[in-house]
């Protein structure tokens, strides 16, 4: 059966540096997967609707996409750290962001039981097209992403890596299970303005997910259309998202 975990954030900690405000507060994040805002796709179709935009799937003739492996951030962690290191450190299990308006948000991890507030945090790197802190977040039994707006601290959790349209005015993050049901199989639009992530909406699928995501232009995404084989084996096969 599909959890879904609560994670707990400390967040809005004041750093006292050079007569900085020094106040300490705390809020209690709670993390939990909203369900799908347009429901889910159940067939394989060449149109969805996520919020009020509409997506045409047009198959391509060949992919531009090599073959990833398993991320390893515990390993990779390091060198982003050290390449961001004026604005992002790791002091033991917590994860410590400086913000541009001279505050500080710090990400904790939780490791004492493995229960449904499990979690561990690493760090990413850093998406200046639309200024957040980027974190892999994993959990009891699931995983996602946390985005940590650098102006202002503010947590957004998201199913993928974000896909950012060359405008800087769309977001996708998406993510493929089709097996174990873990994670969501499918993708959450976001629109980006004046420094803010807006839902857009959601969408889920039955019978394929969508593996890597890149946008070709303002308004087309290359995307893999992964479905399952008989030996239930992932098969990607490359398609464009057309959005209306």
């Amino acid at each position: 059966m599909k959890k879904y975990l609560p994670l707990f954030f400390i967040a809005g900690l004041m750093v006292a540096c050079n007569g900085q405000d020094t106040t300490v507060s705390t809020t209690d994040t709670a993390h939990i997967e909203e369900p799908p805002s347009t429901g889910k796709v159940p067939v394989n179709t060449d149109t969805f609707s996520v919020g009020n935009k509409s997506f045409s799937i047009y198959p391509l003739e060949h992919s531009s996409f090599e073959k990833q492996g398993t991320p390893d951030y515990d390993s990779a962690e390091y060198s982003l750290l050290i390449d961001d290191k004026a604005r992002v450190k790791r002091i033991s299990d917590s994860l410590i962001f400086t913000l541009s308006n001279g505050k500080t948000t710090v990400l904790a991890n939780n490791t004492k039981e493995e229960d449904d507030q499990y979690s561990i945090f690493f760090y990413a790197g850093y998406l200046p097209a639309i200024h957040q802190y980027l974190v892999f977040g994993s959990y009891y039994e699931s995983s996602d992403y946390v985005l940590i707006n650098a102006d202002n601290g503010e947590i957004t959790h998201v199913w993928g890596v974000p896909a950012i349209s060359p405008d800087h005015k769309y977001v996708i993050c998406a993510s493929v299970d089709l097996i174990a049901g873990f994670n969501n199989n499918g993708f959450q639009l976001f629109s980006y303005r004046d420094n803010k992530l807006i839902p857009e909406g959601d969408v889920q699928f039955d019978k394929w997910g969508p593996g890597q995501m890149k946008w070709l232009d303002n308004k087309t995404v290359e995307a893999e259309y992964v479905v399952l084989d008989n030996d239930m084996n992932e098969v990607p096969k490359p398609v464009k998202l057309v959005m209306k």
